[in-house]
Order: structure tokens, then sequence, then C-alpha cells
């Protein structure tokens, strides 16, 4: 799959980690926030998710030599009418290729598209978002193939 950013539709942020990362499960902090956003709206942002996913399968499979591949869990839930995305990002992490140390948090921005400091405003749950985020695909034999969202950017229309 390239490279390529992608920007979701205006949801509704429900347990949102955009200022501080989350080290509750992972030491290595991670920011995250899951975006709700009503089924009609969100068809586009699924369809083009599940076709990624289609393609991880198809890759897994032909690396894999003939074994049967397991489905990841997909990162949405439709229910109720909305649809929930799930949207990440490693804050501080080991480069696998070059072995050096990174850290990264997710850009943020206003309405009017003005950079926002983190420290400036506190994003809670309830809040009006536009993310911008990359697909990646993965393989891993445990628990399958399928893609993850990764955090990019995120534009906070309303607190």
């Amino acid at each position: 799959m390239s490279d390529a950013t992608f920007i979701s539709e205006i949801g509704t942020a429900i347990y949102p980690h955009l200022n501080k990362p989350d080290v509750r499960f992972n030491e290595n902090g991670e920011y995250k926030v899951n975006l709700s956003i009503p089924e009609d709206k969100a068809q586009v942002m699924v369809n083009k998710i599940e076709k990624a996913i289609e393609h991880s399968i198809s890759d897994a499979e032909t690396n894999g030599k003939g074994k049967k591949i397991k489905i990841a869990p997909k990162p949405f839930e439709t229910k109720d009418g909305h649809t929930v995305f799930k949207f990440k990002m490693k804050a501080t992490g080991m480069n696998r290729k070059t072995k050096e140390p990174f850290s990264q948090r997710p850009m943020l921005f206003d309405a009017k598209k003005n950079p926002i400091e983190p420290s400036s405003c506190s994003i809670w749950g309830g809040s009006k978002l536009k993310i911008a985020f990359t697909m990646r695909e993965y393989y891993s034999p445990a628990i399958g193939a399928g893609v993850v969202l990764q955090l990019k950017a995120v534009q906070v229309l309303e607190l």
C-alpha cells in the first residue's frame, strides 16, 4: 500500500489521547483517538479500508505459500448508526531498519488550520475532529492480516 494520506469525515472524539501519550498499556506511549462518524458519511472511508484489508490479505496469501491466512480485527466498528474508527500513533520507539530511537506526536490544528500547541488546550471526548491518517498493512501469523489507521494530524473544529 502506498503512503497516501487520507482525511476523515468530521466526527466526534471518544477517549482522545492527543495532548499526552497514553502509557497505561504501553510504556513507550501511544497517541490515539476513536472517532465516531454517522454511518452514512463514513461509508467512503469504510470502502477504502476494506479494499486495503483485501490487499493485505492477498499479499499475506502470496507470501504465505498456501497457508490459511487469518483476518485481523478491523480498525472500525459499526453500531447504532455510527461507525467508530480507531486511530493511533506510537509516541516513542526504535526504528527497525536504522535501530535509532524516535519520538513523534500528531500535528494539531484549529478550525482555521493554525497550529495548536498541545499544552495550550486539552482535547476531550465530544470534541469535533477531522483526522489525517495513513493506512499501514500488516501480517502476523498470530493476529492475521489487516490494516491499522496511523495518525498523522488532527484538526480540532470544536472543543
